[in-house]
């Protein structure tokens, strides 16, 4: 699988048959909700499911897997896209604030074991892509319950910061704070292919609120859902990082970005694992409202 996403990284496309579950803090930021909305009409890919993920800390109370919920319940009802299977994901992290690998039942791990043991277990057979946009509780949590999938699955996580001049790793950020066993867990996890977009590369893809409130407002219901929900949750925010945007375009447009084979951090198993190093913004916001204006 790895020497096949290197080829695709030239042919700037994805083999139609990819199955694809996307695993989202969507109630954190607005950004996961922009991504949600880019996938409604992305035909490269066989999408599988859409999970919800907490994203608990100090602020946000304990409920935050279920305000995720809600709102891929809510996204998806505007897009008539309720056939698609949306488990609600783990209320809290893996193992304890201290550390372990305890993994945390959900509806969310269940169907990510289900659909990775869909795919066979022969040498060549189809792999699922499990990507975590917030913390990585659900994917984690699933290996764990079930360590024959781990071979069956192609993981991407957002989150880290990594320094390509010197190879260095930093766990000090959001995504990865908000489950640091799991994220852990996933870097140790020998046989599993991780791909991680770094928040050091996907800061470049920043998006100013005037010119994308104008392209909402061209984009239909959905983008109307859009702006208002950056209108209400991220008030005085005159620009906003699509994290998880960046993420996702990255993936279903491999030409528009650029990955390096790394070592994992000394502190986890040692073992390669891929890291984005630049993305083609411009050229991933062009795709991006070519994409959502359609939707009127």
């Amino acid at each position: 699988m790895r020497y096949l996403l290197l080829l695709l990284l030239y042919a700037g496309s994805l083999p139609a048959q990819t199955r694809f579950i996307l695993d989202a803090d969507t109630a954190n930021e607005i950004d996961d909700l922009y991504a949600i909305a880019y996938l409604f009409a992305e035909e490269g890919i066989t999408w599988e499911g859409l999970n919800s993920a907490q994203w608990y800390h100090y602020k946000s109370g304990d409920s935050t897997v279920y305000q995720s919920q809600h709102l891929n319940e809510e996204l998806l009802a505007l897009a008539g896209r309720t056939d698609l299977p949306h488990p609600l994901g783990a209320d809290t992290i893996m193992g304890e604030p201290w550390g372990g690998y305890q993994p945390r039942n959900s509806p969310a791990a269940q169907f990510i074991i289900e659909q990775a043991r869909q795919g066979g277990g022969a040498a060549g057979a189809e792999k699922v892509v499990v990507m975590c946009i917030g913390a990585s509780t659900n994917l984690a949590s699933a290996i764990a319950l079930a360590p024959d999938i781990k071979e069956r699955i192609v993981a991407y996580v957002l989150g880290f910061q990594y320094d390509t001049a010197g190879g260095y790793w930093n766990k000090d950020e959001f995504n990865i704070r908000r489950d640091l066993n799991a994220a852990n867990y996933l870097l140790n996890a020998e046989g599993l292919e991780l791909h991680v977009m770094p928040t050091t590369t996907a800061i470049q893809y920043t998006w100013q609120r005037d010119s994308t409130f104008a392209r909402l407002d061209r984009s239909g219901p959905i983008g109307e859902y859009l702006k208002r929900r950056w209108q209400t949750n991220a008030a005085g925010n005159s620009e906003r990082v699509m994290w998880d945007v960046a993420a996702l375009q990255a993936f279903l447009k491999p030409g528009q970005a650029t990955e390096i084979e790394v070592d994992t951090p000394p502190e986890n198993t040692r073992r390669k694992v891929w890291v984005y190093t630049d993305i083609d913004e411009a050229a991933m916001q062009r795709d991006f409202w070519d994409r959502l204006t359609t939707y009127r």
